[in-house]
């Protein structure tokens, strides 16, 4: 079996209330893009590929920024409404998960909801909140939740202050920026040590952590020499934590980055993931990428079938 462990999907009904209520220039771009709700052409091209199945997060990160409090709440109702509804036209084809953007103490109810009554099989958040990192205390009721139920986690790098839009270079590099300031903060500040029972999936496996993985660990022994580091004391090595995240497969057919990722995170903590339908050729060529860097690469059959569903159906719990 594979599975798509991190597709993204905007259903037409939300975004039109959406541009309503809090348009942006980033949904103006989305919405005039049609297949990202189109549910034939999806499921045609996940049969073109060979993919069965398909775990559904919400376009796009950047459309909550800045977002009014007084508007976030509905509009998070009613985003996950709209995927969970999306999903379940093919409940045999696809994933829905719920998006918190903002996961402090006021969307622990829509947390519940979203799990107990909609049935999603885990949480996407990004990896700051209008620029609030995400070791902030205000988020610690959201990690404490996720860890007691075991609720999966999937991280979304978000636009980073500063970075500029022109060549895109927010997104190709801010992003992944973004992933590892997220994924250190949350080792660093002790919460992955904390909370043992977190299962989160993070973009671009992993972004920059595997390639300086050694860099990371240097800086953390040598602390010594770098007091404003304020490094909290660990009971294990500090890069045992950063192997606990799930990196997916986003990587848009490079198979040296695959290898490197590979080498780090180990076959039990990779998810086969797409990024559809963003992409060239409308996400088809970085799906079709993402399977060749798995096929490319000579792993035994048991390995395989861990990245392209077994870690995945592991966390969420389903076989």
């Amino acid at each position: 079996m594979i599975i798509d462990g991190f597709g993204h999907v905007m259903p037409k009904s939300f975004c039109d209330t959406l541009l309503k209520v809090y348009p942006t220039d980033e949904l103006r771009e989305l919405s005039v893009l049609p297949y990202f709700g189109d549910i034939e052409n999806r499921l045609r091209v996940l049969d073109k590929h060979g993919i069965d199945k398909q775990v559904l997060t919400l376009a796009r990160a950047s459309i909550w920024v800045s977002m009014p409090p007084k508007v976030a709440p509905a509009m998070v109702r009613a985003a996950n409404d709209a995927v969970a509804e999306f999903a379940a036209t093919h409940p045999d084809r696809f994933i829905a998960t719920a998006t918190l953007p903002f996961p402090t103490d006021e969307y622990i109810d829509e947390f519940d909801r979203c799990v107990n009554q909609l049935k999603v099989a885990g949480i996407q958040i990004m990896s700051n909140a209008n620029g609030k990192q995400l070791d902030d205390p205000d988020f610690r009721a959201f990690f404490k939740k996720a860890n007691e139920t075991k609720t999966p986690i999937w991280i979304h790098p978000q636009l980073h202050a500063g970075w500029s839009q022109q060549y895109v270079l927010d997104k190709i590099f801010g992003w992944p920026f973004d992933t590892t300031m997220a994924m250190a903060r949350l080792v660093f500040s002790g919460i992955m040590e904390e909370f043992q029972h977190l299962n989160i999936v993070v973009h671009h496996m992993g972004a920059m952590v595997p390639h300086f993985s050694e860099r990371i660990k240097g800086f953390y022994d040598a602390g010594p020499m770098f007091p404003r580091a304020q490094f909290k004391p660990m009971k294990k090595d500090p890069l045992e934590y950063f192997r606990r995240f799930y990196g997916d497969s986003v990587l848009n057919d490079s198979v040296h980055a695959f290898e490197c990722g590979y080498k780090f995170f180990g076959p039990e903590h990779i998810v086969f993931a797409t990024d559809y339908p963003f992409g060239p050729k409308q996400g088809e060529e970085w799906m079709a990428g993402a399977l060749h860097q798995v096929r490319m690469i000579d792993l035994p059959a048991r390995e395989k079938e861990l990245i392209f569903s077994g870690n995945l159906l592991r966390i969420i719990g389903k076989r």
